[in-house]
């Protein structure tokens, strides 16, 4: 059972990650790899899907991440794509992406992201992620 916090351990090859329903923020720090990412991040899907029906005022989204794979990125394009809906009712949903310094790669795969969806982008430049 999902509650309005949730929260998800980081490893060598997941993030972790903190979804919490009552500030609307959702966490993901680290880097994913996960064997399985279907199953990784279906917790993630299925705790959006209780907070879509629901959405604050305001969401923001912070991503910490030094490295995504394939599939974390179509599953990473999911998500933006849900929240882009809860835009739809009128509500404002901010991803802050952060990417250490001269990482240009993840600084790119956040500006390829904002080009595909109507969330509100943050580009964070910082010394050290996590």
């Amino acid at each position: 059972m999902l509650g309005p916090h949730y929260h998800i351990d980081r490893t060598e090859t997941s993030p972790q990650i903190d979804l919490d329903i009552e500030n609307g923020t959702l966490d993901f720090v680290g880097r994913s790899l996960p064997p399985n990412a279907d199953l990784f991040y279906s917790r993630v899907h299925n705790w959006l899907e209780l907070y879509m029906a629901k959405p604050q005022k305001e969401t923001t989204v912070n991503m910490r991440m030094d490295y995504l794979d394939t599939s974390s990125s179509k599953h990473l394009y999911n998500i933006f794509n849900k929240l882009d809906a809860v835009t739809e009712q009128g509500r404002k949903v901010t991803v802050n992406w952060h990417y250490e310094a001269g990482d240009d790669e993840m600084a790119e795969t956040g500006k390829d992201y904002e080009s595909l969806f109507k969330l509100e982008f943050a580009f964070i430049e910082v010394q050290d992620l996590f």
